[in-house]
């Protein structure tokens, strides 16, 4: 294959091989150098494109270290000078980029057999799991991140599910682990398309996190909708903000999924659960820009202490 050749891409083989997930028409990835459960870098995927991909970081990471490093994770020949034509972005012009970036993939698209397919297989696990009272599920959320379990969400949104089908990447096969699973419902029909995964060690601590099916234009719904809605990324950044009063509050399941979440009619005041880093940063920066736009009200609450508010709220527990 001759350096800039124009290649074909599964998405879902794009974001295996990226350590990331699907989200939409992007995958959302780690950025170079980061933890493997960071979510800053989105990848969109466009045959036009000098590489055959577009890249956005949300950490404001170096786009060309970011190319190479999905460039050398896809297996890709390395990029040499004279593979692309220049396309650098004008300073003045980058802000309005950015921005009709997100707005373009806020929207509804088409679901794909393979997306059927996911959602088909995350409803099964969801439908086999069960009311986490009482379960290694609360033990996680009470002992190990000061959170209560509300009567309303044990089984209606959160669930536990003891033999939940998990992929371990170290052999390759399905195994059987307990997992706390939440419900990823859709802004637009209320229909399950996804759920997120948190592994369980015996002691009731986490041992990772996933998500399966289709988070597009989806959230966990911890609260019907109102005139105000508070947005984070994780399920315990958000019970925790719930914990200290900001309610209705939706997770959303990483910080890309911030930066793209759409406007909904009827929600005044937006209020962005913020956490540390440049990433959340910039996601609540593209997310609030979006919504100040079309009149609305938005909010910032960031963490008085530690990364996130579920930190918050475990130092105070101290």
């Amino acid at each position: 294959m001759h350096r800039g050749a124009r290649v074909m891409i599964d998405l879902r083989s794009a974001a295996r091989a990226l350590g990331g997930e699907l989200a939409g028409r992007q995958v959302l990835c780690p950025g170079p150098g980061h933890s493997p459960h960071d979510r800053s870098l989105s990848i969109r995927f466009e045959p036009a494109a000098p590489d055959g991909f577009l890249i956005f970081s949300h950490a404001n990471d170096d786009v060309r270290a970011c190319r190479d490093h999905v460039r050398r994770r896809l297996g890709l020949p390395e990029w040499q000078p004279g593979d692309e034509r220049n396309r650098t972005i004008p300073r003045a012009k980058v802000s309005e980029w950015d921005l009709a970036s997100v707005e373009d993939d806020s929207g509804p698209r088409p679901r794909t057999e393979d997306d059927l397919r996911r959602i088909e297989m995350a409803t099964r696990i969801w439908n086999t799991a069960r009311d986490p009272g009482g379960t290694l599920a609360e033990i996680y959320l009470r002992e190990h991140r000061k959170l209560d379990l509300p009567f309303d969400l044990a089984g209606p949104v959160l669930r536990f599910h003891p033999a939940c089908p998990w992929r371990d990447e170290n052999v390759g096969k399905i195994v059987k682990v307990p997992a706390l699973v939440a419900a990823f419902r859709s802004l637009d029909d209320d229909e399950l398309t996804a759920i997120h995964r948190i592994r369980l060690n015996p002691d009731g601590s986490k041992f990772d996190r996933r998500m399966l099916g289709v988070v597009h234009r989806a959230a966990v719904k911890f609260d019907p909708l109102g005139d105000t809605l508070a947005i984070g990324e994780g399920c315990e950044t958000v019970l925790a903000a719930r914990q200290l009063g900001l309610s209705p509050a939706w997770a959303l399941g990483s910080v890309g999924a911030i930066s793209f979440f759409p406007v909904l009619e009827g929600v005044e005041t937006l209020i962005l659960l913020g956490e540390t880093g440049q990433a959340s940063k910039r996601a609540l920066e593209l997310c609030g820009r979006r919504w100040r736009k079309t009149g609305r009200n938005v909010r910032v609450r960031m963490p008085r202490s530690g990364t996130d508010l579920n930190d918050e709220l475990m130092e105070s527990a101290k």
